[in-house]
């Protein structure tokens, strides 16, 4: 079985199988990667954080991203927005800021802007101790790029 970056297992289920197949056939959307998997810890959820953090370190892979897009986050600006589906595999309203924190020796990339409405909103599946998986993929007629949020395992 695949390892995480931290050395636990990489979940595969029926979550991850839905997810990838209504990317895929749904919204059209290609080159599905896994970014990161990770437990949502109480940072990740507090309404005072308002952010989702991925630790550089964590991810599987930083290969999603276009050499544009490492440029706009390496930039002065740091971010750029991307379209966020949601754990019921609908499109979340409003896109995310996607940025870039650079904190000591360890680089973040973080979802803000919209983070906290986007957890209320999907308060029944993103919990403190749940297991999340990020995924990225591109919409095919823009080669935008998208994130997916997948709850792998649910908080005990």
């Amino acid at each position: 079985m695949e390892k995480t970056m931290n050395g636990t297992d990489i979940i595969s289920n029926v979550v991850t199988e839905r997810l990838k197949e209504h990317i895929t056939h749904e919204l059209n959307g290609t080159n599905i990667m896994l970014v990161i998997q990770k437990q949502l810890i109480a940072s990740d959820l507090g309404q005072n954080q308002n952010r989702l953090s991925m630790p550089f370190n964590q991810m599987q892979t930083h290969d999603f991203l276009t050499p544009d897009e490492k440029a706009l986050l390496d930039g002065q600006l740091h971010d750029f927005y991307v379209p966020l589906l949601g754990p019921t595999l609908q499109m979340y309203e409003k896109p995310m800021r996607l940025v870039r924190w650079n904190l000591n020796t360890i680089s973040t990339l973080v979802l803000r802007t919209d983070w906290n409405n986007f957890v209320n909103e999907n308060k029944n599946d993103l919990k403190v101790g749940a297991t999340i998986q990020v995924w990225s993929f591109r919409m095919e007629d823009q080669n935008k790029l998208c994130l997916a949020i997948a709850v792998v395992k649910r908080a005990d």
